[in-house]
C-alpha cells in the first residue's frame, strides 16, 4: 500500500519529507511508524504505534486507526516541546536581593 493510498482510505496527511512506514514486529503483528527522510536511504522515527487488531474491526481500518493515533501523538510531542521552550526563559535562580 503506497502513502497516496493510505491517506485515501482515511489516514492524516503528512508534511513534506514524512512518511509512514508498517512493518511486521517480532510477535507477529504490525507496527505503524512515522519517520522522517533524512537523505536519500536514511530516515529517522519520530512517533509510533502497534496495530490493535479487533474482531469485528477490519485489518485495513485497523491500520488506518494506528495511523491515527501515531499522528496524533506526534502532534501531541510537538505541543509539548512547544510548551517546553516556552518556558525556557524562566529557568534559572530567582534571588530577590540581586543574585548575592
Amino acid at each position: 500500500m503506497s502513502m497516496a493510498e493510505l491517506v485515501a482510505a482515511g489516514a492524516p496527511e503528512l508534511p513534506e519529507g514524512y512518511f509512514y512506514r508498517i512493518r511486521e514486529t517480532s510477535i507477529s503483528n504490525l507496527k505503524v511508524e512515522i519517520r522522517q527522510q533524512k537523505g536519500r536511504w536514511r530516515s529517522k522515527l519520530v512517533a509510533d504505534t502497534y496495530v490493535v487488531h479487533k474482531p469485528e474491526v477490519p485489518s485495513g481500518e485497523s491500520v488506518i486507526r494506528a495511523c491515527e493515533r501515531a499522528f496524533e501523538g506526534w502532534q501531541g510531542a510537538a505541543a509539548e516541546r512547544a510548551a517546553y521552550r516556552s518556558s525556557l526563559p524562566f529557568l534559572g535562580d530567582h534571588d530577590p536581593r540581586g543574585g548575592r
